[in-house]
């Protein structure tokens, strides 16, 4: 089955532990070589594309990254301009420039001189994705980005993600487990089961009781909360 990624759109892959997401995504973005069949970005083989020049095509924010002691805030956010410059050479003023429009979209800015050990998850994820965000690509690659934080975190990444494709136009494809933020922050959604893809289109259609029941093995009903629709398990007797 053939799967699209359309421009400009925000992306969720979804499916139980094991389905095959993260190795979906680690195929999109060309860390792994596909068996079978082929991956194109904008009409051009996904294999035939250096890798320096897909690094100034899409950005990776992985599912988890060390923390190095010694780097502070401003010093990781820089990782993401090397893609643009050799390593010998300094930043430009437009790199810096970059950077510093990274880390205010990503609400930074006010503690980056701060190590990353004295971060906080919530400010430490933030940091990550404005690093992604500072290699300046049309389109960004994210692995979980909520994952171990809590309810305030999650939701203050989603929003800025989320603005992030409104604003500025990016592409984006995450990976989320919770369906319900699924439904309501992304535009399109791919679910995958035991590495097929089952569903895909618009997020609202995909994300449906009947599927998600039989995907996930679990009975889930569609509840109204005022203007939300939200998955919720059926009550086991």
């Amino acid at each position: 089955m053939t799967g699209e990624i359309q421009k400009g759109s925000i992306t969720a892959l979804i499916g139980p532990n094991g389905s095959g997401k993260s190795s979906l995504l680690s195929l999109l973005c060309g860390l792994t070589l596909p068996t079978t069949g082929q991956i194109s970005l904008n009409d051009e083989l996904l294999t035939e594309i250096k890798r320096s020049d897909l690094a100034k095509k899409l950005a990776l924010l992985p599912q988890s990254n060390p923390v190095p002691a010694t780097l502070t805030v401003s010093d990781l956010v820089t990782f993401g301009r090397h893609p643009h410059r050799p390593w010998y050479k300094k930043m430009a003023k437009e790199d810096k420039e970059i950077i510093d429009w990274a880390m205010i979209e990503t609400g930074i800015n006010s503690y980056s001189e701060r190590l990353l050990t004295d971060l906080s998850g919530g400010e430490l994820q933030r940091t990550w994705l404005a690093m992604v965000l500072a290699q300046n690509t049309d389109i960004l690659m994210l692995d979980e980005p909520t994952s171990w934080l809590d309810i305030s975190h999650q939701l203050s990444l989603l929003k800025i993600v989320r603005r992030l494709n409104q604003q500025y136009n990016k592409t984006i494809v995450w990976i989320l487990h919770d369906l319900n933020q699924a439904r309501q922050f992304s535009d399109r959604a791919i679910l995958i089961n035991e590495g097929q893809i089952v569903n895909q289109g618009n997020a609202k259609d995909v994300i449906n009781a009947k599927d998600i029941s039989n995907v996930y093995q679990t009975p889930v009903k569609m509840h109204s909360l005022d203007d939300l629709q939200i998955l919720w398990p059926e009550e086991q007797v």
